[in-house]
């Protein structure tokens, strides 16, 4: 699964690569700075509005949501339907990029980093840990929403 998984982001950044546009050094770290800060209100939207809500008001329509152990979640329309009902609650999900790239055409990128999950268990407040994944991609109105998001459980960073 891992394999088919690196490949499909390879080639969606080969076939990036490819376009014609190719931007200099600064726009793809202003491109970079961009996606950064996207990730960064995406986070905080989620602390304050939930992460279902926050999952729904950041994705591209052709979203792809992995989760573990359910089947991908294909569109926009989907991803609100499984979003629906779900309130923000007792429990709290942040994270925080250790790592953006970007295409050279600047209209699609990466952030990877760290993410924590505070909640009210029966035996009290647990906190669990884990890494992300997600593809942004650059919208007709210079905005990003993301296109595939993913991530794992972790033991707690050192």
């Amino acid at each position: 699964m891992k394999f088919y998984f690196l490949l499909f982001i390879s080639s969606i950044f080969i076939f990036s690569c490819t376009n014609q546009n190719n931007f200099s050094k600064e726009e793809m770290e202003k491109a970079k700075s961009e996606i950064r800060k996207t990730d960064s209100l995406f986070c905080v939207y989620s602390i304050e509005n939930g992460f279902a809500i926050a999952l729904v008001a950041f994705a591209d329509s052709e979203v792809i949501k992995l989760n573990d152990g359910e089947n991908p979640v294909y569109g926009i329309e989907k991803l609100i339907e499984k979003s629906a009902g779900k309130e923000n609650g007792e429990s709290v999900i942040s994270w925080k990029a250790i790592k953006i790239d970007v295409s050279q055409s600047c209209d699609l990128g990466y952030s990877f980093g760290n993410w924590e999950y505070k909640t009210l268990t029966e035996n009290g407040d647990t906190t669990y840990y884990g890494n992300y994944f997600t593809v942004w991609k650059k919208q007709k109105d210079g905005s990003w929403k993301y296109v595939l998001d993913g991530g794992n459980d972790t033991p707690k960073p050192e």
